[in-house]
């Protein structure tokens, strides 16, 4: 209470009448933004041809056996604002497509819509930042011969997104413009009191804002992935409109027919990005705001992990650095745009620390050890689990290797019994996505398959010249090993971190350097030594062949196992994050005894890790194609929403155009359907079979365990066929059923454990320092 007194005092008149001033600005153009237009409809008469094959009437605009723009709309005065724009068609032939034109300032931002022939309606969001009087819709058609494309109207209905997102962003920037005033003035004081603590926050920031650089063309550019991901995200933002939560099963995806992207892949640190979707942002603002936190989430714990092993700032500075320029860290984000696995390498550090933490603890006279020193470890594989679970295999190997290896430390206490808390404690928290995703894999749900073995990841193995390169290109894709590089994407770990593998063997050498810090040196061997291992994994030397070639059954089932990881360069992820700390192991030694050397070092290594890196991110921005995704219309295909399509139904033996397709309701014959209504995951419809034979009905949803039916009776059953899910009636049946996605019973008691388990957990630890303090 004397705190809020403080508050207004007569020195904090000015600042809390700027305050309010900023308020009422705020509220006031929220009530004039958040006002729309009226509704603008666009009738079949206001769309006129542009080619001379188009005719139009009192229907609409028609061509037929044309490519390309064959009809407009005429202008229209459209205010500034956010706008759903919805066009209705019919199309027999390939896709046409509906673009946007502002002939006066172009700034408008859309989606280039398509008008796929499975559909009769489609729908795009439209940024206008400024009103626009002369604006017009834009009709192509790709039709072949006897194939027609016919636009029978259009729709612009305003959203309040344009309120909502600016004033976010108003409040953002007032925020930010208040606290620097307030910094400034000295009437709050700086949270970071030494200038040292100052210098290191500068750094980062530098390190940060350098690695987001290609996020600040005002649009995105084109990565391998990006699309799949960005569907990731819309497809939270429904299901947590459709009610669910956690998400576990997409309504967006694949025209509505239920996807469990979210169950297989889980999507926990989007959580933020989809609510930002539903507050209005556009999809790539949503995706540039992930990419820079996690970007942040790098460096921050990078560094904080490097300072508490090697004791050095500098060191833990220039780890930061390394790593969140590394080459193939900056591959993932721009080239291949793997949101899973660069998200993942944000928790790699974390594992190195925990395993450090839990071989490294002080043993007490019970030989109990530190209670706490496993959390790390697990808190490091829950972040694994959550983001990326080809890397958590990955990490899991060399985890067990390296305990292996140590087994004489391993199997004793306190070592063993931390280890065992630390994976306890990951599969506790993460039991509410772990269930689920083991059933089905295990009973065969999805696609998803183990055709991928040993001889897989020889094809996709790295020259060992390559993998040490100083520049890489900002494009290309992984290519075979037998066509050589030319052209591919950069899979490199940097010339950067073999000299610094070379900095830790000349600190090694030197015995005055290595007896300065015998911990950090046991460190920077270990790392080393599991570096150089990954290298040898993703190169060209290791013998993938000969284990896939093995006729014993070890050696075939080490060749599933490893199979699974489907390329060898993965391993790349590893030899960059125990590189780096290598690299850091030996300059933190030499800062013990040779500081001026070691200087000498850190500034060679930011060299090759800075001018690479820009180079990487300058190529990727002038050769790389502009993509602009205002929402789920702008991947408005099978490929792009869910890639090759790992989870769509193993039952399902069709194409994956007619995966895309089946849109409506296929009665067999005989049965009618009297009703039908359809909200995302969830169809009621009303049916009658007055054959003599069991009648049915497929629905647009793909089979899934976790659908219930409700309404029915005795006469009516919930199947599945081909992929999808069919309502079965009994000869003489009617009436109306529900079918929606409920989950299934056992999967609310993981979520419950889960978080009770993690609720017991911050309880001990904070009883804990309670009773420490």
């Amino acid at each position: 209470m004397q705190k809020i007194k403080n508050l207004f005092t007569r020195r904090n008149l000015p600042m809390l009448a700027v305050l309010l001033l900023e308020l009422v600005l705020l509220a006031a153009r929220f009530a004039g933004d958040f006002r729309t237009g009226p509704v603008i409809d666009i009738p079949p008469e206001r769309i006129i041809p542009y080619a001379e094959e188009c005719t139009n009437d009192a229907r609409g605009a028609r061509v037929e056996n044309f490519t390309g723009l064959f009809a407009v709309t005429r202008w229209v005065d459209i205010p500034r604002g956010s706008y759903q724009v919805s066009v209705t068609y019919a199309n027999n032939g390939e896709d046409g497509e509906v673009r946007f034109l502002d002939e006066i300032m172009p700034t408008a931002r859309y989606d280039a819509a398509r008008l796929p022939a499975e559909r009769t309606r489609t729908v795009f969001s439209l940024w206008l930042p400024h009103g626009c009087e002369a604006a017009q819709l834009q009709f192509y058609a790709d039709c072949g011969e006897q194939r027609v494309i016919f636009i029978t109207g259009a729709q612009l209905v305003p959203t309040h997104s344009w309120a909502y997102v600016r004033l976010l962003t108003g409040l953002l920037f007032f925020a930010v413009l208040d606290l620097f005033v307030l910094f400034a003035t000295h009437r709050l004081p700086l949270p970071i009191r030494s200038v040292k603590a100052r210098y290191s926050c500068v750094a980062i920031a530098c390190i940060v804002i350098f690695a987001c650089m290609p996020l600040g063309l005002g649009y995105l550019t084109y990565g391998h992935d990006l699309s799949i991901h960005l569907s990731r995200i819309e497809g939270l933002k429904a299901g947590l409109l459709s009610g669910q939560f956690p998400v576990r099963m997409d309504p967006a995806l694949i025209n509505d027919k239920g996807y469990p992207f979210s169950l297989m892949y889980s999507d926990l640190f989007l959580y933020p990005a989809a609510f930002l979707r539903i507050l209005g942002f556009s999809l790539d603002s949503c995706y540039k705001f992930y990419v820079v936190c996690i970007t942040l989430a790098t460096a921050l714990i990078t560094r904080w992990v490097l300072r508490r092993m090697l004791g050095s700032e500098q060191a833990a500075l220039l780890g930061s650095a390394l790593y969140t320029l590394s080459f193939y860290r900056l591959t993932n984000v721009y080239v291949r745009a793997a949101v899973g696995e660069y998200t993942a390498m944000v928790f790699l550090p974390l594992v190195v620390y925990g395993l450090w933490r839990i071989y490294t603890q002080e043993k007490k006279s019970d030989r109990r050890g530190e209670p706490w020193c496993w959390m790390t470890l697990a808190i490091g594989f829950t972040g694994l689990l959550q983001s990326h679970l080809l890397t958590t295999e990955l990490a899991g190997l060399f985890t067990l290797l390296f305990c292996l290896i140590r087994f004489r430390q391993t199997f004793t206490r306190p070592v063993l019994p931390a280890l065992c808390k630390a994976v306890g404690a990951a599969v506790l928290w993460n039991l509410w996505f772990l269930v689920p995703l083991a059933q089905y894999m295990v009973t065969g749900v999805c696609r998803i398959s183990g055709k991928y073995d040993a001889s897989n990841l020889y094809d996709t193995a790295v020259y060992l010249g390559q993998m040490f390169t100083m520049f890489g290109q900002g494009g290309g894709v992984a290519e075979s090993i037998q066509n050589g590089m030319c052209e591919e994407m950069s899979q490199s770990l940097g010339l950067v971190l073999a000299l610094g593998a070379v900095f830790l063997v000349l600190a090694l050498l030197d015995t005055e350097v290595r007896r300065s810090g015998r911990g950090i040196a046991r460190v920077g061997t270990v790392t080393l030594g599991f570096g150089a291992l990954a290298v040898f994994c993703a190169s060209d030397l290791f013998p993938w062949y000969d284990l896939f070639a093995a006729k014993n059954g070890a050696a075939q089932a080490l060749s599933k196992l490893l199979g699974k990881l489907q390329f060898a360069w993965r391993f790349l992820t590893p030899a960059t994050v125990l590189l780096v700390f290598a690299a850091c192991c030996g300059v933190a030694l030499f800062l013990r005894t040779r500081p001026e050397m070691a200087r000498r070092m850190t500034a060679a290594l930011l060299v090759l890790t800075v001018i690479p890196a820009g180079y990487l991110m300058y190529d990727k921005c002038y050769r790389s194609q502009k993509t602009v995704y205002q929402s789920l219309a702008a991947v408005d295909d099978l490929s792009g929403q869910v890639g090759g399509g790992e989870y769509l139904p193993a039952a399902d033996p069709t194409t994956d155009d007619s995966a895309w397709g089946c849109l409506d309701p296929l009665c067999s014959d005989g049965t009618e359907l009297t009703g039908y209504e359809k909200n995302g995951l969830r169809v009621t419809l009303s049916l009658t079979n007055p054959t003599a034979e069991n009648g049915s009905v497929r629905l647009p949803l793909f089979s899934y365990p976790g659908y219930t039916m409700e309404g029915g009776d005795s006469g009516v059953t919930l199947d599945e066929k081909d992929g999808y899910l069919y309502v079965v009636a009994e000869p003489g049946w009617q009436g109306t059923v529900t079918v929606r996605w409920k989950g299934e019973w056992f999967w609310r008691i993981s979520d419950c454990v889960s978080l009770a388990a993690i609720a017991v957990t911050i309880l001990l630890r904070r009883r804990r320092k309670t009773a420490a303090a």
